[in-house]
């Protein structure tokens, strides 16, 4: 039904018409504004409907409250589909013209097919097209789930009327509703739609942004982006290996996005990796997890391979794999460079220090700014197009030879082998080049030198010379270095070494052994201590005694506390080097060893009582070899009554288990040193039984 109308410009415009709310029911509420009634004349509001957009359109129900401007469709239609509604004005002139038609929004989700695990939602727009449309109107699509709780989960622009959302529940019937809110505070609200829906589409492709190498532990190390999938639990990692694509390991967590690869060896060649992504969901025959591809490109390292460099070169010529994987390419790629002359030095502690950069075309560098004789240290850096991302090579270095002496040469140490030998270790500072070094040795009367031995070696720390030709345990002997070069020149003369010379003396009186030695000579700032350290026996473990100051020549050992040992003890002195200023450390120097000897000390009682104190004849006997003991005890006749060699046995005054007659019998006693020298004690003792008991 059309409205009438009145006498041209008598009427009541019609209101402006706001918006439509689709109630759970299906009820559809319809809402508008006011007109303006200076005059008093409003009569009431008609509401007109349709199904279709271009009718026909019936009387819904009339409103006789100018400012009550809503009503409810009783229809109960609004699940079925859109339903249309316009507004008019009746005054006491007649019925306005129709305000601009609005439609309710009717939603429907339906679970995907083709690809599964979307909903397909498709809704109908609520305003006419000759409706004016605000500027940057958006559409919300609000999900249930779980019941009760609503969470927008996407918007979409005016004009769009289809959206596929993706499953991130594994199975669950979910709702969702479309609402569109007008400026000025009215909002579309569509019926709620809802269906049984499966996640069955594999999280999104992780994107790398880096695959660098440790500099520190040289593994490899990936990065990425987390998945933009929200059900994302985990990401597969693949190491491509030329054209082979390998499984390394599972990452647990969508936001977990690092991985070590503690397998890989970066100086064979770049670092190659793909990524997939899983979800919670098991789907498939048999079920397992949904997974995605990976990308289609395996995203690799930049790659730093040997250097190649020759003597007298005037550049490092630098070359490199290009990075692989980020989607706009290497904007530029930065050079790095540290240097040490040590290759005991770690690498990756140096300070490294930003040489050049070049385009990303750009995939070689030739550096002229390296140091001489070091390990030259490069890296290479890229850095994407965007900006966001870097990621460096490998470490590789090269050694950068030129003819140049070695910096220092210094006597570190001249130390006695044993009596005939002394070796003479000569710390040198790193040279590439082959240099001869010549031991020299003072004469005796401190006047001219002699040569003793002459080695080529090239590229050591240390040289050691020895001298065979010496007496160490008569003599101190004074030595120096000379170092050439190829061309014969004399590069360096080292400081002098003047080896220890020890010596001692045993006093069996008071069981003391003296040792007495010559100072060591000649450190940068001299000895710090000296170490004495001794061995007990021939064959014994040497341990360390005592350390004493430098200013120290001898040290007194009081050795009344071993005298169940031998008796043989062999010392050697050790001088301890003040930390130097050239190589920053401390050397060691050793003396000759010297062995001293305590005699054994034996104590034998003249009597013994059978059944009184003293029940047993036996010697005393210290610092002696008790494995060459013996003893034998003979009548005055010269008959053998008893006789061991087991230095804890004592006789007992018996002869084949029957107690001697008392009186003065003979004993005989030998035993020999730590040096094999043999003892022997002859004498009375007599025996007496106790006539008390």
């Amino acid at each position: 039904m059309m409205p009438t109308a009145g006498l041209f410009g008598q009427i009541l415009p019609p209101p402006t018409i706001g918006c439509t709310q689709v109630f759970l029911a299906g009820n559809v509420a319809v809402n508008w504004l006011p007109v303006n009634d200076p005059t008093n004349i409003f009569v009431q509001y008609n509401v007109y409907f349709a199904t279709q957009p271009a009718g026909p359109f019936s009387l819904l129900g009339s409103n006789s409250s100018l400012t009550n401007t809503n009503t409810t469709d009783p229809t109960v239609l609004g699940n079925a589909g859109p339903l249309y509604y316009y507004v008019t004005t009746v005054d006491n002139t007649g019925e306005s013209l129709p305000s601009d038609t609005i439609a309710s929004i009717h939603l429907s989700a339906i679970p995907s097919t083709l690809p599964m695990g979307y909903a397909n939602l498709n809704w109908d727009s609520p305003l006419n097209d000759g409706t004016p449309v605000p500027t940057g109107l958006e559409y919300e699509v609000w999900k249930e789930y779980p019941a009760g709780t609503w969470t927008m989960v996407g918007t979409l622009p005016y004009g769009v009327s289809n959206w596929q959302y993706e499953i991130q529940h594994c199975s669950a019937f979910l709702n969702f509703q479309i609402r569109l809110q007008i400026p000025g505070g009215c909002s579309f609200v569509s019926n709620v739609a809802g269906a049984n829906f499966g996640d069955y589409q594999p999280p999104t492709v992780p994107d790398i942004t880096s695959i660098s190498i440790d500099h520190t532990t040289n593994d490899a190390v990936v990065t990425w982006e987390p998945s933009f999938s929200p059900d994302c639990v985990g990401y597969l990692v693949y190491e491509c290996d030329g054209n082979n694509v390998l499984f390394l390991d599972t990452i647990h967590g969508r936001n977990n996005t690092s991985f070590v690869d503690l397998l890989i060896n970066p100086a064979l060649g770049p670092a190659c990796y793909l990524l997939a992504a899983f979800d919670s969901c098991f789907s498939g025959f048999p079920p397992s997890p949904n997974t995605s591809t990976t990308a289609e490109v395996c995203n690799c390292s930049v790659f730093l391979p040997n250097i190649a460099y020759g003597i007298c070169d005037d550049q490092v010529s630098l070359e490199w794999s290009p990075y692989i994987g980020w989607p706009f390419g290497v904007s530029y790629y930065n050079i790095y460079h540290a240097s040490t002359p040590d290759i005991t030095t770690p690498f990756n502690s140096l300070p490294f220090q930003w040489v050049e950069s070049v385009t990303g075309a750009q995939l070689y560098y030739d550096h002229t700014g390296f140091d001489i004789n070091a390990y030259n240290v490069y890296y290479i850096e890229a850095v994407d197009t965007i900006g966001n991302h870097t990621a460096v090579s490998n470490l590789q270095a090269v050694f950068t030879p030129y003819p140049t002496p070695p910096d220092r040469v210094y006597l570190s140490s001249a130390s006695v082998v044993d009596d005939t030998m002394i070796e003479v270790t000569t710390s040198v500072g790193f040279t590439t080049d082959t240099h001869q070094y010549t031991l020299q040795r003072q004469d005796i009367n401190g006047g001219n030198w002699e040569d003793i031995i002459t080695a080529e070696d090239q590229s050591v720390n240390e040289i050691v010379l020895s001298d065979v030709t010496v007496h160490a345990d008569v003599f101190s002997y004074t030595y120096r270095v000379i170092c050439e070069n190829q061309c014969g020149d004399i590069i360096d003369t080292t400081n002098q070494g003047i080896s220890i010379l020890s010596n001692g003396l045993a006093d069996p009186q008071r069981l003391v052994n003296t040792v007495l030695w010559s100072p060591y000579g000649d450190w940068e700032i001299g000895v710090s201590n000296y170490r004495i350290y001794r061995t007990i026996g021939l064959d014994g473990t040497e341990e360390l005694l005592a350390t004493v100051p430098a200013s120290a020549r001898t040290y007194e050992d009081d050795v009344a506390q071993l005298s169940n040992t031998p008796g043989e003890f062999c010392y050697r002195i050790e001088a301890v080097e003040t930390p130097n200023s050239i190589f920053d450390t401390s050397f060691t120097a050793w003396s000759n060893r010297v062995c001293l000897s305590q005699n054994p000390v034996i104590w034998i009682p003249n009597a013994f009582v059978i059944d009184g104190f003293n029940r047993t004849f036996a010697p005393t006997i210290g610092f002696a070899d008790f494995t060459e003991y013996q003893m034998v005890i003979m009548s005055r006749w010269g008959d053998i009554i008893y006789e061991t060699r087991d230095a804890s046995a004592a006789w007992d005054g018996t002869m084949n288990d029957e107690t001697v007659q008392e009186g003065s019998y003979i004993y005989y006693i030998a035993v020999k040193d730590g040096k094999g020298k043999l003892y022997e004690h002859r004498g009375y003792v007599v025996m007496l039984v106790n006539r008390e008991k």
